[in-house]
């Protein structure tokens, strides 16, 4: 129907688990203290006023100064859509006559609003507990409501610590959508879970992940894709250098990519020119994520690889700057679960189209376990590839269970090893695995010969600059 209003949450990976929001419609935002319920309400606000939909946001806790202070490092900037009209703060006093407050919250919506906030409905369920017919009444309004609005009504309620039920009698049975936001200690860290305990006329898939906030980002969801549609893999991309096509055939955009080196200090930074030229030859931008080393030290180090190659300081710099975007995690200051929506937060925010993940040896070593680990690792592969990212894993192979088992879920592995000749001299073997194809072995000489295609394109397209 051409009349129908319809409304987002503002996170699109949330829109995904919920469904088609249509007027008339209830959303519950429950959660522990703290949990996000405030942000996740002024968030679906904020977004749909951006859209031209008029707001109101009523709450019983909130000091607007501080509450729009805080809102506006996460992104939503409420006083520039309140300037245009499409959103309004209103404080209601806090009183145990639960029908004075119904009155206070019938004359403020009465100047027609599309979006409706209550924050929280625990200030009014709890004088009606020992009353099964105010409470009825009660749960009637909330219900008419949006009908009345034609509009959506979003509720918040409080769920105390450690408890999963809300606790508010038949409320659930009113509302549309249900989502609770969670504490978890995971690890010795505190994790936000978000659930969609309910999502009329949406199938749930995937009832439980995780969520974050961050400032100018605010609330980012992470759902994998559903296991039942694996997704595939996009178009194909360049390959620099001849014996990478001769081994590995060809790229798609999408591709899981691990490389595998023995131990040792700053190992497969050579491959980093490789990844530069890739981006550079293909147009695309590479965000590297370091386990390792600092952003610093890896930036400093690629930049004088490409200076002692014959390039300028200043050249080397600004391809740096155009193609590759270099940052640092501790991945033991965060719990797994944590460190996975941290990782997929910067790349929602730098949207790259090579994501390079280099030390991933530290990682896997994480505290929470391997199957854990191979459990987060299987899910957050096939969410990039569904964003249809290239994804490369550079690392040791300390265990050569958890590395066979991440060769069998990526489309290539180069696996480096070290040959002791008995002559004293060192040589490198490298193993190539490409999905569905026998094994390749090819000597560490034509490494170097790689390196010299690759630093060939960056020149190349340095002196263009």
């Amino acid at each position: 129907m051409s009349g129908t209003k319809k409304y987002t949450t503002g996170i699109s990976d949330l829109d995904r688990l919920i469904g088609e929001i249509t007027a008339p419609y209830t959303i519950l935002v429950a959660g522990h203290p703290g949990a996000g319920k405030t942000t996740m309400a002024t968030t679906i606000c904020y977004a749909n006023a951006l859209q031209g939909k008029k707001c109101l946001y009523l709450t019983f806790y909130e000091d607007k100064e501080k509450y729009y202070r805080f809102m506006k490092r996460l992104g939503l900037d409420l006083e520039s859509v309140e300037a245009k009209g499409l959103y309004k703060f209103i404080k209601l006093p806090l009183t145990l006559d639960t029908e004075l407050l119904i009155s206070e919250i019938s004359k403020s919506i009465s100047e027609g609003y599309d979006i409706i906030v209550l924050d929280s409905i625990s200030v009014l369920l709890e004088p009606v507990i020992g009353s099964s017919e105010k409470r009825s009444w009660l749960l009637n309004y909330f219900y008419q409501l949006p009908v009345l609005l034609n509009g959506l009504l979003i509720l918040v309620a409080e769920l105390p610590f450690g408890e999963e039920k809300l606790g508010l009698g038949s409320i659930e049975f009113i509302v549309d959508a249900m989502i609770i936001l969670k504490h978890r200690v995971e690890d010795g860290f505190l994790t936000r879970i978000i659930e969609v305990r309910k999502a009329r006329g949406a199938p749930i898939h995937i009832a439980e992940t995780f969520f974050s906030i961050t400032e100018d980002l605010g609330i980012s969801v992470f759902t994998p894709p559903v296991l039942a549609e694996l997704p595939v893999e996009g178009g194909e991309v360049k390959l620099v250098c001849k014996y990478l096509k001769e081994t590995a055939g060809h790229y798609h955009r999408g591709f899981i990519i691990n490389i595998f080196y023995p131990p040792g200090p700053g190992i497969g930074l050579e491959v980093f020119l490789g990844i530069l030229a890739l981006a550079i030859i293909n147009n695309m931008k590479a965000l590297v994520i370091s386990y390792t080393h600092p952003s610093l030290i890896i930036r400093e180090n690629i930049k004088n690889r490409l200076v002692m190659s014959g390039l300028s300081s200043e050249k080397a710099e600004r391809v740096l700057e155009k193609y590759m975007i270099i940052t640092a995690l501790n991945p033991h200051a965060h719990s797994l679960t944590q460190l996975v929506a941290r990782e997929l937060a910067i790349i929602e925010q730098v949207k790259p189209d090579i994501v390079v993940f280099y030390g991933v040896h530290l990682a896997r070593d994480h505290i929470t376990g391997l199957t854990t680990y191979l459990k987060e690792l299987f899910n957050e592969i096939m969410y990039l590839k569904s964003k249809r990212l290239i994804d490369i894993r550079i690392g040791c192979c300390l265990d050569e269970y958890s590395c066979n088992v991440e060769t069998t879920l990526a489309d290539v592995t180069y696996k480096f090893e070290k040959v002791f000749r008995e002559d004293g001299s060192i040589d490198t073997r490298i193993y190539v695995y490409r999905r569905f194809k026998e094994p390749r072995v090819f000597m560490g000489n034509y490494v170097n010969e790689c390196v010299k295609e690759w630093i060939e394109v960056i020149r190349e397209y340095a002196e263009k600059l």
